[in-house]
């Protein structure tokens, strides 16, 4: 990746990362920055096809997911999700109970890796900017006399803000497969070639070190907060027109 590329790619996420950006041009930016490293990412491996070279590394490495707020699972259910529409593959360590930190286990092509490197830290501040926004928001639609308790108002916004965390992590995936797709199809033959290779070589690797990996148990969240997070994930543009299509609302336990 050359330097001015690189830099690109840098100011694009420092501005989407600012608190004072409008959350639109955030989500814009973000794109592009994603955009940018998908089509270098294909475009080398394209070349070494050409090449006759070998394929670039598939490689394993942790990123720390923050659970002080108590909301580490959620928050590593959207980055997970964004990762494996990056070509990726992602297992946790931890359970993220106590406030405690979540460790996502990745393995993906070295240059996935660097994008996602860039990324993931981009996408937290967003996602949780934006949570802390929606939620906010939300809950001042609610008087105070109607919790009979304090913690039960903080129970009802932190079910909120966990759903958002999950459905603006679910819509962001949704967007980065879109382009990974559309790159894909638009690009060199070899390259969806080379990209269908990675894939492979992605999963074989996630399965030779996770052998015993158990299924995880999935998250149950309110469909008003879950709703909400893939309204605010929706990025602004991707040069590919909007994406239609929505995954069913998950259940909202206790109903409303």
């Amino acid at each position: 990746m050359t330097i001015d590329h690189e830099g690109r790619i840098h100011a694009l996420l420092a501005r989407a990362e600012h608190p004072e950006t409008p959350e639109a041009e955030a989500q814009a930016c973000a794109a592009k920055a994603a955009e940018l490293m998908m089509r270098h990412a294909i475009d080398e491996a394209a070349l070494r096809a050409r090449r006759g070279e070998r394929p670039e590394a598939v490689v394993y490495w942790e990123h720390l997911v923050s659970g002080g707020d108590g909301h580490a699972r959620a928050r590593s259910a959207g980055l997970t999700a964004v990762v494996r529409a990056y070509g990726g593959a992602c297992a946790l360590r931890g359970d993220g109970t106590y406030r405690r930190d979540l460790a996502l286990l990745l393995v993906a092509t070295r240059s996935a890796r660097d994008a996602l490197t860039l990324l993931l830290p981009s996408l937290t501040l967003q996602m949780d900017g934006a949570g802390t926004r929606a939620t906010d928001a939300y809950m001042d639609g609610f008087p105070l006399e109607l919790f009979r308790r304090k913690a039960d108002r903080t129970r009802w916004r932190n079910g909120y803000l966990k759903a958002f965390l999950v459905g603006y992590g679910d819509r962001v995936a949704e967007r980065v497969e879109a382009v990974r797709g559309r790159l894909r199809d638009d690009g060199p033959e070899t390259g969806a070639l080379v990209l269908a290779r990675d894939d492979e070589r992605v999963r074989e690797e996630f399965a030779a070190r996770f052998p015993d990996l158990a299924r995880g148990r999935a998250q149950r969240v309110r469909s008003d907060g879950f709703s909400a997070g893939r309204d605010a994930g929706r990025f602004a543009d991707l040069g590919s027109g909007t994406v239609t299509g929505s995954r069913p609302a998950l259940g909202m336990p206790g109903g409303r």
